[in-house]
Protein backbone atom coordinates (compact mmCIF):
# COMPACT_ATOMS: atom_id res chain seq x y z
CA UNK A 1 0.00 0.00 0.00
CA UNK A 2 2.74 2.45 0.99
CA UNK A 3 4.74 1.63 -2.14
CA UNK A 4 1.65 2.33 -4.29
CA UNK A 5 1.19 5.72 -2.66
CA UNK A 6 4.86 6.48 -3.26
CA UNK A 7 4.52 5.50 -6.90
CA UNK A 8 1.55 7.80 -7.45
CA UNK A 9 3.25 10.64 -5.53
CA UNK A 10 6.37 10.24 -7.67
CA UNK A 11 4.25 10.03 -10.83
CA UNK A 12 2.79 13.51 -10.25
CA UNK A 13 5.89 14.85 -8.43
CA UNK A 14 3.75 15.72 -5.42
CA UNK A 15 6.71 17.40 -3.70
CA UNK A 16 6.73 20.00 -6.50
CA UNK A 17 3.45 21.37 -5.15
CA UNK A 18 5.67 23.84 -3.28
CA UNK A 19 6.20 25.67 -6.58
CA UNK A 20 2.59 26.94 -6.63
CA UNK A 21 0.91 26.34 -3.27
CA UNK A 22 2.76 29.10 -1.35
CA UNK A 23 1.57 31.65 -3.91
CA UNK A 24 -2.02 30.47 -3.57
CA UNK A 25 -1.59 30.93 0.19
CA UNK A 26 -0.12 34.41 -0.37
CA UNK A 27 -3.04 35.32 -2.65
CA UNK A 28 -5.51 34.12 -0.03
CA UNK A 29 -3.76 36.02 2.79
CA UNK A 30 -3.62 39.20 0.71
CA UNK A 31 -7.35 38.92 -0.05
CA UNK A 32 -8.12 38.72 3.67
CA UNK A 33 -5.62 41.44 4.59
CA UNK A 34 -6.60 44.05 1.99
CA UNK A 35 -9.34 46.45 3.08
CA UNK A 36 -12.82 46.35 1.59
CA UNK A 37 -14.68 49.55 0.82
CA UNK A 38 -18.42 49.22 1.30
CA UNK A 39 -21.18 51.79 0.99
CA UNK A 40 -24.35 51.61 3.06
CA UNK A 41 -27.43 53.33 1.68
CA UNK A 42 -30.57 54.34 3.49
CA UNK A 43 -34.06 55.51 2.60
CA UNK A 44 -33.14 59.00 3.78
CA UNK A 45 -29.84 60.56 4.73
CA UNK A 46 -26.46 60.30 2.97
CA UNK A 47 -24.80 57.10 1.84
CA UNK A 48 -21.90 56.23 4.13
CA UNK A 49 -18.56 54.81 2.95
CA UNK A 50 -16.87 52.46 5.39
CA UNK A 51 -13.99 49.98 5.41
CA UNK A 52 -13.60 46.47 6.73
CA UNK A 53 -11.97 43.10 6.20
CA UNK A 54 -13.39 39.70 5.33
CA UNK A 55 -13.48 37.32 8.25
CA UNK A 56 -11.14 34.35 7.89
CA UNK A 57 -12.80 31.02 7.07
CA UNK A 58 -11.13 27.66 7.69
CA UNK A 59 -13.50 26.01 5.22
CA UNK A 60 -12.53 28.48 2.48
CA UNK A 61 -8.85 27.83 3.12
CA UNK A 62 -9.42 24.07 3.04
CA UNK A 63 -11.27 24.30 -0.26
CA UNK A 64 -8.52 26.47 -1.74
CA UNK A 65 -5.97 23.82 -0.78
CA UNK A 66 -8.10 21.06 -2.35
CA UNK A 67 -8.46 23.12 -5.54
CA UNK A 68 -4.74 23.80 -5.69
CA UNK A 69 -3.55 20.25 -5.04
CA UNK A 70 -6.17 18.57 -7.27
CA UNK A 71 -5.58 20.97 -10.18
CA UNK A 72 -1.83 20.45 -9.99
CA UNK A 73 -2.24 16.67 -9.74
CA UNK A 74 -4.48 16.72 -12.82
CA UNK A 75 -1.97 18.86 -14.73
CA UNK A 76 1.01 16.69 -13.82
CA UNK A 77 -0.79 13.43 -14.56
CA UNK A 78 -1.92 14.74 -17.94
CA UNK A 79 1.57 15.97 -18.76
CA UNK A 80 3.06 12.57 -18.01
CA UNK A 81 0.37 10.78 -20.02
CA UNK A 82 0.71 12.98 -23.10
CA UNK A 83 4.54 12.82 -23.02
CA UNK A 84 4.96 9.14 -22.13
CA UNK A 85 6.23 8.13 -25.59
CA UNK A 86 8.70 11.03 -25.68
CA UNK A 87 9.82 10.24 -22.13
CA UNK A 88 10.54 6.66 -23.19
CA UNK A 89 13.00 7.93 -25.81
CA UNK A 90 14.83 10.34 -23.51
CA UNK A 91 17.49 8.67 -21.31
CA UNK A 92 16.87 11.31 -18.62
CA UNK A 93 13.16 10.47 -18.33
CA UNK A 94 12.99 6.82 -19.43
CA UNK A 95 12.70 5.61 -15.82
CA UNK A 96 9.56 7.63 -15.10
CA UNK A 97 6.55 5.61 -13.96
CA UNK A 98 4.73 5.27 -17.31
CA UNK A 99 7.60 4.48 -19.71
CA UNK A 100 9.20 2.12 -17.18
CA UNK A 101 5.93 0.24 -16.60
CA UNK A 102 5.72 1.01 -12.88
CA UNK A 103 2.30 2.55 -13.50
CA UNK A 104 -0.21 1.88 -16.27
CA UNK A 105 -1.72 4.56 -18.48
CA UNK A 106 -5.17 3.49 -17.26
CA UNK A 107 -4.14 4.23 -13.67
CA UNK A 108 -2.75 7.59 -14.75
CA UNK A 109 -6.00 8.55 -16.48
CA UNK A 110 -7.99 7.43 -13.43
CA UNK A 111 -5.92 9.69 -11.19
CA UNK A 112 -6.36 12.61 -13.60
CA UNK A 113 -10.13 12.07 -13.70
CA UNK A 114 -10.45 11.83 -9.90
CA UNK A 115 -8.37 15.00 -9.54
CA UNK A 116 -10.58 16.85 -12.02
CA UNK A 117 -13.73 15.83 -10.10
CA UNK A 118 -12.16 16.99 -6.81
CA UNK A 119 -11.16 20.28 -8.42
CA UNK A 120 -14.56 21.08 -9.90
CA UNK A 121 -16.34 19.95 -6.74
CA UNK A 122 -14.32 22.28 -4.53
CA UNK A 123 -14.70 25.14 -7.03
CA UNK A 124 -18.49 24.63 -7.00
CA UNK A 125 -18.50 24.86 -3.21
CA UNK A 126 -16.50 28.10 -3.33
CA UNK A 127 -19.29 29.89 -5.15
CA UNK A 128 -20.56 30.96 -8.55
CA UNK A 129 -17.65 33.16 -9.61
CA UNK A 130 -15.00 30.54 -8.90
CA UNK A 131 -17.04 27.74 -10.47
CA UNK A 132 -17.81 29.63 -13.68
CA UNK A 133 -14.12 30.47 -14.11
CA UNK A 134 -12.85 27.03 -13.08
CA UNK A 135 -12.56 25.48 -16.59
CA UNK A 136 -10.04 28.13 -17.70
CA UNK A 137 -7.02 26.95 -15.63
CA UNK A 138 -7.68 23.31 -16.53
CA UNK A 139 -7.92 24.21 -20.21
CA UNK A 140 -4.48 25.84 -20.08
CA UNK A 141 -3.11 22.85 -18.16
CA UNK A 142 -4.55 20.56 -20.84
CA UNK A 143 -2.93 22.67 -23.56
CA UNK A 144 0.54 22.86 -22.01
CA UNK A 145 1.80 19.29 -22.76
CA UNK A 146 1.08 19.84 -26.45
CA UNK A 147 2.80 23.23 -26.75
CA UNK A 148 6.28 21.72 -27.13
CA UNK A 149 5.04 20.37 -30.45
CA UNK A 150 4.45 23.82 -31.95
CA UNK A 151 5.97 26.70 -29.94
CA UNK A 152 9.17 27.49 -28.07
CA UNK A 153 7.09 29.62 -25.70
CA UNK A 154 5.85 26.47 -23.93
CA UNK A 155 7.72 27.60 -20.79
CA UNK A 156 5.47 30.65 -20.53
CA UNK A 157 2.33 28.55 -20.98
CA UNK A 158 3.50 26.47 -18.01
CA UNK A 159 4.06 29.70 -16.08
CA UNK A 160 0.56 30.95 -16.88
CA UNK A 161 -0.96 27.69 -15.67
CA UNK A 162 0.72 28.09 -12.26
CA UNK A 163 -0.06 31.80 -12.23
CA UNK A 164 -3.76 31.01 -11.93
CA UNK A 165 -3.15 29.83 -8.34
CA UNK A 166 -3.02 33.26 -6.62
CA UNK A 167 -5.86 34.63 -8.77
CA UNK A 168 -8.03 31.66 -7.85
CA UNK A 169 -7.28 32.04 -4.15
CA UNK A 170 -8.02 35.78 -4.23
CA UNK A 171 -11.34 35.28 -6.02
CA UNK A 172 -12.24 32.38 -3.72
CA UNK A 173 -12.02 34.75 -0.74
CA UNK A 174 -13.52 37.89 -2.24
CA UNK A 175 -15.76 36.47 -4.95
CA UNK A 176 -18.34 34.97 -2.59
CA UNK A 177 -19.48 38.35 -1.22
CA UNK A 178 -21.85 40.49 -3.25
CA UNK A 179 -24.11 43.48 -2.94
CA UNK A 180 -26.71 43.03 -0.20
CA UNK A 181 -30.25 44.27 -0.75
CA UNK A 182 -31.33 44.37 2.87
CA UNK A 183 -33.04 40.99 3.09
CA UNK A 184 -31.94 37.47 4.05
CA UNK A 185 -28.78 36.60 5.93
CA UNK A 186 -26.00 37.87 3.63
CA UNK A 187 -25.04 41.01 5.55
CA UNK A 188 -21.28 40.45 6.12
CA UNK A 189 -20.74 43.47 8.38
CA UNK A 190 -23.93 43.30 10.49
CA UNK A 191 -25.13 46.65 9.15
CA UNK A 192 -28.77 45.70 9.67
CA UNK A 193 -28.22 45.62 13.42
CA UNK A 194 -26.50 49.01 13.56
CA UNK A 195 -28.09 52.19 14.92
CA UNK A 196 -27.92 53.83 11.48
CA UNK A 197 -30.13 51.09 10.02
CA UNK A 198 -32.83 51.85 12.60
CA UNK A 199 -32.51 55.62 12.39
CA UNK A 200 -32.25 56.12 8.64
CA UNK A 201 -34.00 53.03 7.20
CA UNK A 202 -31.47 50.56 5.82
CA UNK A 203 -31.70 49.89 2.06
CA UNK A 204 -28.58 47.99 1.06
CA UNK A 205 -24.87 47.31 1.24
CA UNK A 206 -22.70 47.85 -1.84
CA UNK A 207 -19.28 46.24 -1.88
CA UNK A 208 -16.25 47.42 -3.88
CA UNK A 209 -14.19 44.66 -5.47
CA UNK A 210 -16.42 41.78 -4.34
CA UNK A 211 -18.17 39.11 -6.38
CA UNK A 212 -17.24 39.45 -10.04
CA UNK A 213 -15.60 42.74 -9.11
CA UNK A 214 -12.79 40.76 -7.45
CA UNK A 215 -11.43 40.14 -10.94
CA UNK A 216 -10.98 43.88 -11.51
CA UNK A 217 -8.52 44.31 -8.64
CA UNK A 218 -4.95 44.61 -9.84
CA UNK A 219 -3.07 42.88 -6.98
CA UNK A 220 -3.80 39.21 -7.85
CA UNK A 221 -2.97 39.80 -11.51
CA UNK A 222 0.42 41.24 -10.57
CA UNK A 223 1.22 38.19 -8.46
CA UNK A 224 -0.03 35.87 -11.22
CA UNK A 225 2.23 37.57 -13.78
CA UNK A 226 5.18 37.44 -11.38
CA UNK A 227 4.67 33.72 -10.76
CA UNK A 228 4.29 33.06 -14.50
CA UNK A 229 7.61 34.77 -15.30
CA UNK A 230 9.38 33.11 -12.38
CA UNK A 231 8.18 29.66 -13.48
CA UNK A 232 9.00 30.30 -17.14
CA UNK A 233 12.49 31.44 -16.17
CA UNK A 234 13.36 28.37 -14.14
CA UNK A 235 11.69 26.03 -16.65
CA UNK A 236 13.99 27.41 -19.34
CA UNK A 237 16.94 26.57 -17.09
CA UNK A 238 15.60 23.05 -16.57
CA UNK A 239 15.08 22.59 -20.33
CA UNK A 240 18.79 23.22 -20.96
CA UNK A 241 19.33 19.54 -20.14
CA UNK A 242 17.24 18.46 -23.14
CA UNK A 243 18.54 20.94 -25.71
CA UNK A 244 20.02 18.34 -28.07
CA UNK A 245 17.23 15.82 -27.51
CA UNK A 246 14.58 18.44 -28.31
CA UNK A 247 16.35 19.46 -31.51
CA UNK A 248 16.78 15.86 -32.65
CA UNK A 249 13.10 15.04 -32.05
CA UNK A 250 11.79 18.37 -33.37
CA UNK A 251 10.42 19.49 -30.04
CA UNK A 252 10.17 23.21 -29.37
CA UNK A 253 11.86 24.96 -26.46
CA UNK A 254 13.82 28.18 -26.01
CA UNK A 255 17.14 26.33 -25.45
CA UNK A 256 16.54 24.28 -28.61
CA UNK A 257 15.62 27.39 -30.59
CA UNK A 258 18.25 29.84 -29.31
CA UNK A 259 21.01 27.79 -27.72
CA UNK A 260 22.19 27.80 -24.11
CA UNK A 261 23.69 31.29 -23.98
CA UNK A 262 20.66 33.09 -25.38
CA UNK A 263 18.25 30.85 -23.45
CA UNK A 264 19.90 31.85 -20.17
CA UNK A 265 19.56 35.50 -21.16
CA UNK A 266 15.84 35.02 -21.78
CA UNK A 267 15.58 33.29 -18.41
CA UNK A 268 17.36 36.17 -16.68
CA UNK A 269 15.05 38.67 -18.38
CA UNK A 270 11.97 36.73 -17.28
CA UNK A 271 13.26 36.62 -13.72
CA UNK A 272 14.15 40.33 -13.72
CA UNK A 273 10.62 41.24 -14.82
CA UNK A 274 9.22 38.75 -12.32
CA UNK A 275 11.18 40.39 -9.49
CA UNK A 276 9.69 43.77 -10.40
CA UNK A 277 6.18 42.32 -10.43
CA UNK A 278 6.61 40.57 -7.06
CA UNK A 279 7.43 43.98 -5.59
CA UNK A 280 4.56 45.61 -7.48
CA UNK A 281 2.19 43.05 -5.97
CA UNK A 282 3.26 43.87 -2.43
CA UNK A 283 2.96 47.59 -3.21
CA UNK A 284 -0.55 47.11 -4.61
CA UNK A 285 -1.66 45.19 -1.52
CA UNK A 286 -0.07 47.60 0.95
CA UNK A 287 -1.15 50.76 -0.87
CA UNK A 288 -4.85 51.45 -0.36
CA UNK A 289 -6.54 52.62 -3.59
CA UNK A 290 -8.67 55.07 -1.62
CA UNK A 291 -7.65 58.35 -0.02
CA UNK A 292 -6.44 57.22 3.38
CA UNK A 293 -4.59 60.33 4.46
CA UNK A 294 -1.32 58.37 4.58
CA UNK A 295 -2.83 55.55 6.65
CA UNK A 296 -3.02 51.99 5.29
CA UNK A 297 -5.85 49.71 6.39
CA UNK A 298 -4.12 46.59 5.03
CA UNK A 299 -3.62 44.00 7.77
CA UNK A 300 -0.03 43.12 6.90
CA UNK A 301 3.12 44.00 8.83
CA UNK A 302 5.47 46.30 6.87
CA UNK A 303 8.19 43.65 6.83
CA UNK A 304 6.11 41.71 4.30
CA UNK A 305 8.43 43.51 1.87
CA UNK A 306 10.96 40.82 2.75
CA UNK A 307 8.96 38.41 0.55
CA UNK A 308 9.85 39.90 -2.86
CA UNK A 309 13.42 40.40 -1.63
CA UNK A 310 13.68 36.66 -0.95
CA UNK A 311 12.44 35.91 -4.46
CA UNK A 312 15.00 38.30 -5.96
CA UNK A 313 17.90 36.82 -4.00
CA UNK A 314 16.83 33.28 -4.89
CA UNK A 315 16.52 34.05 -8.59
CA UNK A 316 19.94 35.74 -8.68
CA UNK A 317 21.48 32.81 -6.82
CA UNK A 318 20.10 30.14 -9.13
CA UNK A 319 21.58 31.95 -12.14
CA UNK A 320 24.96 31.87 -10.43
CA UNK A 321 24.69 28.07 -10.28
CA UNK A 322 24.08 27.42 -13.98
CA UNK A 323 26.50 28.25 -16.78
CA UNK A 324 26.20 27.50 -20.51
CA UNK A 325 29.12 25.05 -20.25
CA UNK A 326 28.24 23.65 -16.81
CA UNK A 327 24.78 22.18 -16.13
CA UNK A 328 25.86 20.02 -13.21
CA UNK A 329 23.87 22.09 -10.70
CA UNK A 330 20.65 22.51 -12.69
CA UNK A 331 18.71 20.30 -10.28
CA UNK A 332 19.89 22.36 -7.30
CA UNK A 333 18.84 25.56 -9.07
CA UNK A 334 15.50 24.11 -10.23
CA UNK A 335 14.30 22.04 -7.28
CA UNK A 336 16.10 23.18 -4.15
CA UNK A 337 16.42 26.94 -4.62
CA UNK A 338 12.98 27.50 -6.10
CA UNK A 339 11.30 25.25 -3.55
CA UNK A 340 12.95 27.07 -0.65
CA UNK A 341 12.23 30.63 -1.82
CA UNK A 342 8.59 29.88 -2.68
CA UNK A 343 7.95 28.40 0.78
CA UNK A 344 9.66 31.37 2.45
CA UNK A 345 7.60 33.78 0.34
CA UNK A 346 4.33 32.18 1.46
CA UNK A 347 5.52 31.91 5.08
CA UNK A 348 6.39 35.62 5.21
CA UNK A 349 2.90 36.55 4.04
CA UNK A 350 1.25 34.32 6.61
CA UNK A 351 3.47 35.64 9.42
CA UNK A 352 3.02 39.28 8.35
CA UNK A 353 -0.75 38.78 8.43
CA UNK A 354 -0.89 36.98 11.77
CA UNK A 355 1.49 39.43 13.46
CA UNK A 356 0.15 42.65 11.93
Amino acid sequence: MLSTVRTYASFVKFSHTVFALPFAIAGMVAAYAAAIKYTTRYSWGPAIDQFGHINFSWSTMGLILVCMVSARTFAMALNRLVDREIDALNPRTAQRELPSGKLSARSGWALALISAFAYFGSCFTLGQVVFVLSPIPLAVMWLYPYTKRFTAFCHFVLGISLGFAPIGAWVAVRGMLRNYDGGGDEDPFNVVASWRAVLFGYKGLYLKGMGWGALTEVAPWLLAAAVALWVAGFDIIYALQDEEFDRHHRLRSIPAALGRVQALRVSRLAHALGAVLFSAFVFAVMHDPWDMGGYSRTNLAPWVWAAPCVMLVGMVYQHSLVKPDDLSRVNVAFFTVNGVISVIFGAIFVAAWLLA
